[in-house]
């Protein structure tokens, strides 16, 4: 039987100060006496009675021979979002905590001594003796090379687990799509359907999709940890505990590095690894230095000082250097274990003193194999079954990729079928949620490419197709941009005689360009898929690829002709129907729509070009990565982040070292503070570091006490208990793991549960549990909330709402500058000539290139929207204190405007840089700067920035002001825009289009809308009307603000 896992002072994960089994040592005592009770206090074991104390400590002698302690920390791995390095990452840190499940209750006690967590632990001389029986060669202990054997092969197994799953999982999806396309009988492409495996189609994929995928998952990994349970259960697999390491401990392991998918669970396994490996490398030093510690010293000894600088120093590069969160956590828990024993008197346990004394069963490396054998199952548990396919996020991906390009193609249909109408119908606005749904598959796919490096390393074939859906990544973004600009313009028609009679004259040709657009994005996103290169096929292959080149190359010249046919056909109509071959007032919508279309298919074009190009981003091999991730390793973090770790971990290291009376915690314990490592929130992660820590009462507690329960009504040692065993763990850990991938709310819950169940639940029949463990797990985690929320009181934790805050309103900055270099204002500079403006994009368009200068601003103001959105729904969570609540309204109001207006900003940039790239080189560029300069135009413009700028300031002090003192400036700001209210665009539209349409120069035949002068103009005009209807928005909601008083409004 297993002592009591991760709570017990005889459990390997356990510190024990006095090298004794206590609780242990007080049972066989009582024993003696006749009066054999559930195991009392670690105070009481380690305390000898007034009576018959030789007794007492006779029978500790014995436990502490028969199983002597050893704490072993767990640790969380990062879930890793960037796939381009193997040893850095740079977001924060929101992973589950391992080192939680090491508890060192002295109360929590097993008496059978066949269970171990993390393997037996022996003396000094058990490892002479076990060292001098399996003999050394070349200089190296046996278990050197077992161990270096274990991690070179699992090494190559786990390449090989996930380079072969992913390339069958790739293979046959592109094989099951076949060559070329399936059409339905009226000609629209038949929607692209991949198989479900046997597993997700028995739980119900059809009806619910995400239940079956998660329920998947969870099932794999419930079965799996009931099958290494039934190591307890049945004596022929019982061995496999005595090898140094311990069963028990490899599901804790698979708990910690599950999830999602292959190339999450690959990077959550290598942190499991490397950040065990660091502290077992950094035991070897110390005790090849010091090889008994300080157990022949005394404190401040030479060898005191080397242990206490030792683990300052270890510990605190960790803290200081911009190590990965995942491995962090890790090194903290398991050195300040190692460190706490080192530096402990009358530590027994034995740790290698070198490379050349390894022994599985030494307190460090016993549970470095464990781990490995974890992380190897855990890769394992996601790859090919004949339970169901490899879950693996590239092959998600390319299913993801190939059904957006599909929706994208039928969305474009719908909707000019739509606005061929007469009239506005309901059907538009319920594009607006379908264009969502789309959107939400765009962010979708952006998740299921996090982790894809770890799946392919950018090798071969799924190198090709990983390399070919990153690019498709950013033409999706710009198509989106445009679809949703288009259904705006479509809800704002007002569908007029001249508006039917438009589409009537070019509405067959709208209906051209989105089907063959459609094809053509949709071919060559299937080509991208199955990772096409024509470099690399030879005999039937090239055959079969020439054919598909072929055809790409046909969809594009009809792409090409469908655009130059469109671009005529408008340009008549236009003179037709609105009487003048420019801009009309009522024709805006129109020519925006039609540019959006154009847009549409040269994006396709752009993508096909790039398959047939045969190139591909460098790939980063997997040397590469780790010299990138080094070299990003050595940047610091910020002092506030420094010195509030510091506090919390030292801290707890330091109450940990001494103890605390009453039996509470004894000296030399190291559990508190490699808890820390865990609760140490990133900058900004304030809030949801406050709601981990009530998930982790809930978690622990939780998952000690059912485990509890189920064992002890549940299991027998009759032959059948480890078949009720296996199933009452299969249940258990399905309905944990399934509310850890399923819930984000709850997800971290669901995670301890599974872990703390597993170490009440997988234990030899004949062990016994007691409530103590759940209290000293309360207790040392309440200790370690304490050292880390005192590191936050004192040093302060930036607060979400200012973070946030900050990301917003550099955004907005950021936006601001595009919009003056875009509209050539200068900055801040508002005097600039209205009939001398020149926009600044042509200028880099001609130095940079367009396809540099297109996705620019797009890529960095999304970055800041992206962060400002994260950082803000921490806000709501974090404790406020003296501080007033957050104002969500106002945030809401100001994220979602602030990003449309970046949506439009990017719609004007995409359509000067696309208008740029069809002139012809050394031309002069003289349609956008003749918009720009127009009167009325300008004036507009100039309003709205001095408008923008007082807007923003505005909004910025009242995001931050979090406290009932008056505002006493606000008074001024918000006198002068009531008194000069802007009005919207339409009051002036008038004059601007008559002023742009005589600034233009005559319009001549173009092969492509995007050429179109007076399209572009469309754009600019209509883009900068929604951009002002976002600033009057963003102005009214901060005038409901609680902090602007009547006083302030008052205009007199």
């Amino acid at each position: 039987g297993l002592p009591s896992g991760f709570g017990s002072a005889c459990d390997p994960f356990a510190e024990n100060s006095d090298g004794v089994c206590e609780s242990v040592g007080k049972s066989l005592m009582q024993k003696a006496a006749g009066k054999v009770k559930d195991v009392g206090s670690a105070t009481a074991a380690a305390a000898p009675a007034t009576e018959g104390g030789e007794e007492q400590a006779a029978a500790i002698e014995v436990a502490a021979a028969e199983q002597p302690p050893v704490a072993i920390p767990a640790a969380t791995p990062a879930k890793r979002t960037s796939a381009s390095m193997l040893l850095q990452t740079r977001r924060p840190f929101s992973g589950p905590d391992l080192r939680l499940l090491q508890n060192t209750s002295k109360n929590n006690t097993k008496v059978d001594k066949r269970n171990h967590l993390a393997g037996s632990t022996i003396s000094a001389d058990e490892a002479e003796k076990i060292k001098a029986k399996n003999g050394y060669y070349l200089g190296f202990s046996r278990d050197f090379w077992i161990v270096l054997a274990i991690m070179i092969v699992s090494l190559i197994l786990s390449m090989a687990l996930v380079l072969g799953s992913v390339s069958i999982a790739v293979g046959w999806r592109s094989r099951y799509l076949g060559n070329g396309i399936s059409l339905e009988p009226d000609g629209s492409i038949t929607k692209p359907v991949f198989p479900v495996g046997f597993g997700q189609r028995l739980l119900g994929h059809d009806k619910n999709s995400n239940f079956a995928i998660w329920a998947d998952l969870s099932l794999r990994c419930a079965v799996m940890c009931g099958v290494i349970a039934l190591t307890y259960w049945v004596p022929f697999l019982e061995p496999l505990n005595n090898y140094g390491w311990s069963m028990q401990y490899v599901v804790v392991i698979i708990c910690f590095s599950v999830y999602m998918d292959i190339g999450n669970t690959t990077s959550l396994a290598w942190y499991n690894f490397y950040g065990t490996l660091l502290p077992t490398l950094n035991v070897f030093l110390m005790w090849g230095f010091c090889p008994d510690g300080v157990t022949k010293s005394e404190t401040f000894s030479p060898t005191w000082w080397f242990g206490m600088i030792d683990f300052v120093i270890f510990n605190g590069a960790f803290l200081v250097l911009n190590v990965p969160v995942g491995v962090r956590m890790f090194a903290l828990s398991w050195q300040a274990y190692f460190s706490m024993a080192f530096l402990d008197p009358q530590n027994t346990t034995k740790f290698s003193t070198g490379l050349d004394d390894v022994i599985l069963e030494g307190a460090a490396v016993g549970p470095l194999v464990g781990t490995i054998f974890g992380c190897i199952i855990s890769i394992l548990v996601v790859c090919l079954s004949p339970w169901g396919y490899a879950l693996t996020g590239l092959g998600a991906a390319q299913e993801q990729a190939i059904g957006i390009a599909w929706s994208e193609g039928m969305q474009w249909k719908q909707m000019i079928k739509l606005y061929k109408g007469s009239e506005s119908t309901i059907e538009i606005d319920r594009l607006k949620g379908e264009a969502k749904i789309l959107e939400a598959k765009v962010h979708k796919l952006d998740s299921m490419m996090s982790a894809t490096w770890w799946e392919c390393f950018d090798l071969w074939k799924a190198g090709r197709v990983k390399a070919h859906i990153t690019e498709l990544q950013g033409k999706l973004d710009c198509m989106h941009d445009w679809l949703k600009g288009s259904i705006q313009a479509m809800q704002e028609e007002d569908f007029n005689d001249k508006h039917d009679k438009l589409m009537a004259k070019v509405g067959d040709q709208l209906e051209t360009l989105a089907d063959v657009g459609g094809k053509l994005m949709f071919r060559a996103v299937k080509m991208g898929i199955n990772g096409f290169a024509m470099s690399k096929y030879a005999g039937a292959d090239a055959a079969l690829a020439q054919i598909e080149q072929r055809e790409l190359k046909a969809d594009m010249q009809a792409v090409a002709v469908a655009q130059k046919e469109l671009a005529e056909v408008f340009a008549s109509s236009r003179q037709e129907v609105f009487g003048a071959n420019t801009l009309t007032p009522d024709s805006l919508g129109e020519h925006f729509f039609v540019f959006a279309l154009s847009t549409y298919g040269q994006i396709a074009t752009e993508y096909a070009e790039y398959i047939l190009s045969d190139k591909r981003a460098e790939p980063q091999g997997i040397l590469k990565s780790c010299y990138n991730g080094v070299k990003d390793t050595f940047a610091f973090n910020s002092l506030n982040f420094i010195m509030r770790t510091s506090i919390g971990f030292f801290g707890a290291w330091v109450i940990g070292y001494f103890g605390m009376p009453g039996g509470i915690m004894a000296a030399y314990s190291s559990t508190a503070a490699g808890t820390t490592a865990y609760l140490m929130a990133a900058e900004g992660k304030g809030g949801s570091a406050i709601m981990k820590n009530v998930a982790r009462f809930q978690g622990t507690g939780g998952g000690t006490i059912i485990g509890q329960l189920l064992f002890t009504t549940m299991m027998t040692c009759a032959w059948w208990g480890s078949i009720i065993g296996f199933v009452v763990v299969v249940i258990y850990e399905f309905f944990a793991f399934y509310l850890y991938f399923s819930s984000q709310s709850f997800g971290y819950v669901g995670l301890l549960l599974a872990a703390y169940g597993a170490e009440h639940l997988i234990m030899g029949c004949s062990s016994q549990d007691t409530p103590g463990g759940v209290y000293n797990t309360i207790v040392d985690q309440t200790l370690a909330i304490l050292c880390v929320t005192a590191g936050d009181l004192i040093i302060g934790n930036r607060s979400s709402g200012h973070l946030a805050a900050e990301a917003l309103f550099t955004m907005t900055n950021i936006l601001e500058g595009a919009m003056r270099e875009l509209f050539g204002i200068g900055t801040r500079d508002l005097s600039t000539p209205r009939d001398k403006r020149h926009c600044a994009i042509i200028d880099r368009c001609t130095d940079q290139g367009t396809a540099a200068v297109h996705d620019a601003h797009k890529i960095e103001i999304q970055s800041k929207y992206m962060q400002a959105d994260s950082i803000g729904s921490e806000a709501p969570l974090e404790p406020r204190f003296y501080r007033m609540p957050f104002k969500q309204e106002l945030w809401d109001t100001l994220i979602k405007c602030g990003g449309q207006i970046g949506i439009k900003l990017c719609c004007m940039e995409y359509a000067i840089v696309d208008a740029e790239a069809r002139k012809e080189k050394g031309g002069k560029h003289a349609a956008v700067d003749a918009v720009i300069s127009t009167q009325t135009l300008g004036k507009v413009v100039d309003e709205t920035m001095a408008r923008w700028e007082k807007v923003f300031t505005l909004a910025e002090t009242l995001m931050l002001h979090e406290t009932n003192d008056k505002l006493t400036n606000l008074g001024k700001s918000c006198k002068a825009l009531l008194k000069e209210p802007m009005d919207r665009l339409d009051s002036n539209l008038k004059d601007i289009v008559q002023e742009i349409s005589q600034a233009l120069p005559p319009t001549t035949s173009k092969d492509s809308i995007l050429a179109d002068d007076i399209c572009l103009a469309s754009v600019l005009v209509m883009m900068m009307s929604g951009i002002i209807d976002k600033i009057n928005i963003m102005e009214e909601v901060c005038f409901k603000d609680p902090d602007i008083n009547l006083e302030d409004l008052s205009c007199e």
